[in-house]
């Protein structure tokens, strides 16, 4: 991270955080092909018909979207079970290297800090009990129940954010390890962190023109608190 990062970061007033990535690995204690998995057999019990691109999908909010696509009535039996998949998973995740740090420089500097997030918000609420960082957020947007089409990339959770802490979105950041946080900041004209905690990751924000990239939350709390 470069002086011109640490100055971005720095002007910021209002922070917005994804879940899964910064905060935690949101399906540390079940598989995110696991939840896939058994959000393709229950549908499949229910007689939906899956397309075959369903068939080998690893990512729970992938299917989410399919199934909504070729059954929208069963969504919510859909939502009520990644809901119930996310809480049992991270009952047994442990923070990120560096998030707390960063939670807590967000305090000590009085930048209001909203998550996020594409997982439900009682995943993200349970995680943030059990290991007492809630004092450390003010808000939690989590998946929207009604549409996955909601979910990041589209400005829908984050303008949620935005408005319920009053922000300017010129100076508030919005953090993630993934393409769509770094589209979904851009949507609203938020300040665009991605934080690429793996390989290959840097490549793919550099190409969406993140306004700052950082392999590591700790550096992106010294910013704060520099």
């Amino acid at each position: 991270m470069n002086a011109s990062d640490v100055e971005t970061l720095q002007r910021s007033r209002y922070v917005l955080l994804d879940f899964d990535g910064p905060v935690c690995s949101a399906f540390a204690g079940y598989p995110a092909p696991e939840a896939a998995e058994s959000l393709r057999a229950a549908a499949i019990g229910q007689g939906v018909a899956l397309p075959e691109s369903l068939r080998s999908e690893d990512d729970p909010m992938k299917v989410l979207l399919g199934l909504w696509e070729v059954a929208p009535e069963y969504h919510q039996d859909a939502e009520a079970l990644l809901t119930s998949a996310e809480v049992s998973s991270v009952a047994m995740a442990t923070p990120t290297a560096g998030a707390i740090e960063f939670m807590r420089a967000c305090a000590s500097t009085g930048r209001p800090l909203a998550v996020v997030s594409n997982n439900s918000p009682e995943a993200v609420r349970s995680f943030l009990d059990k290991q007492d960082l809630a004092h450390l957020v003010k808000l939690v947007i989590g998946r929207d129940k009604a549409s996955p089409l909601l979910m990041k990339p589209d400005p829908h959770l984050p303008r949620l954010a935005l408005k319920a802490l009053e922000a300017n979105p010129a100076t508030s950041i919005l953090i993630g390890d993934s393409t769509t946080d770094i589209e979904a900041a851009h949507a609203v004209g938020a300040v665009a962190v991605g934080y690429a905690n793996r390989p290959g990751k840097r490549d793919e924000f550099q190409a969406l023109s993140a306004d700052v990239i950082t392999e590591h939350m700790r550096d992106l709390a010294r910013a704060l608190t520099d």
